[in-house]
């Protein structure tokens, strides 16, 4: 049995050349020198394929061929020249597929995804899709990953009956307010970086959130986030955020990354033991006084500091108060500090 087709970077405008009926059972790096595809011996059918990846080629439809594929696993379409996928809805691998992908492609719309009762992760980022109603179809799916970034999302829907979402990546889009989020209590990563977001709201029930992204918004306040309990790393750079508030119940976290605001002191971190990088560079934070007080409870877990872009840095004994300051530091702004072992 074909364990994969692997097709990519072949450069290839369609897929007329490869015998799909009689099979392939190579990769395309060992096709390299070969004159034509259609040239190689095969001795496997592809219907056999358990993957077909076809990153990085010029296909601009889907060939009606690989519809008829069943067993399928994993199918790649990434970095091709697809405007129209709804064909897709008629093939024959809805009951084993579990991993698609048509990231960076032409898409306008997600196509109907009735019956794909397998399907485990879903990427259609780099697109210029405006609305994830679609994925409403996959009612029946374990869905745990969905990757919509860098299109033209307005609002988040169609996500109702997606429980087992674990992964959203729904960054560098334009939505302006969290919403339709009730059912993804199960998420542990979220991403809505570089959208247009006001401020942080319907996020309170996502306990078991681990990772969340929400910087290049247009926020001016991080409350909003105490419900997240589980947090361990948090990225708001490129906000307005003028203070840090809201962060006393989020005690696990590990990762704060809060540069390019408008922060005028360091404060109120005090429950924060755990944190091992903190990034607050290109603020307004006037000086080095009273660090030693706003950072007592990270004294022993600190390995990372970012304060470059803050008039606090241009302190003539910048490094040897923050080393003094902070035994465990291992990186100060974009300078590794020499091991002390």
């Amino acid at each position: 049995m074909a364990e994969e087709l692997d097709l990519t970077n072949a450069h290839l405008h369609s897929l007329e050349n490869v015998d799909v009926h009689q099979g392939l059972t190579v990769s395309w790096h060992s096709l390299k020198g070969v004159a034509t595809i259609s040239a190689i011996s095969c001795c496997s059918p592809v219907s056999a394929a358990q993957a077909v990846d076809l990153t990085a080629n010029r296909l601009k439809e889907v060939d009606p061929r690989l519809l008829a594929l069943k067993g399928l696993r994993s199918l790649n379409f990434r970095q091709n020249l697809l405007t129209d996928v709804s064909a897709w809805d008629s093939c024959s691998c809805k009951g084993t597929l579990e991993d698609l992908e048509f990231r960076d492609n032409q898409l306008t719309q997600i196509p109907p995804l009735n019956g794909f009762v397998a399907l485990r992760r879903l990427e259609f980022s780099y697109n210029e899709i405006r609305s994830l109603e679609p994925v409403a179809s996959l009612s029946c799916a374990p869905l745990r990953e969905l990757y919509v970034a860098a299109n033209k999302i307005t609002a988040i829907a169609g996500l109702s009956s997606l429980t087992a979402l674990t992964v959203l990546e729904l960054g560098s889009n334009r939505i302006r307010q969290v919403e339709g989020l009730e059912a993804q209590g199960a998420l542990v990563e979220l991403w809505l970086g570089r959208n247009r977001l006001e401020r942080v709201q319907g996020l309170g029930h996502l306990t078991n959130l681990v990772r969340l992204s929400l910087q290049s918004n247009r926020l001016d306040s991080m409350l909003g986030l105490e419900g997240c309990t589980s947090l361990e790393e948090l990225y708001l750079s490129h906000n307005g955020i003028l203070k840090l508030k809201g962060l006393d119940t989020l005690t696990r976290l590990k990762v704060l990354d809060v540069s390019s605001n408008r922060l005028t002191a360091v404060d109120n971190l005090g429950s924060l033991s755990r944190l091992e990088d903190l990034w607050l560079n290109d603020n307004q934070i006037p000086t080095l006084d009273g660090l030693d007080t706003a950072l007592a409870s990270q004294r022993e877990s600190l390995t990372t500091v970012y304060l470059h872009g803050n008039p606090a840095a241009g302190d003539p004994r910048y490094k040897e108060k923050l080393l003094a300051l902070l035994p465990r530091l291992a990186q100060l702004d974009d300078k590794v500090l020499p091991s002390k072992t």
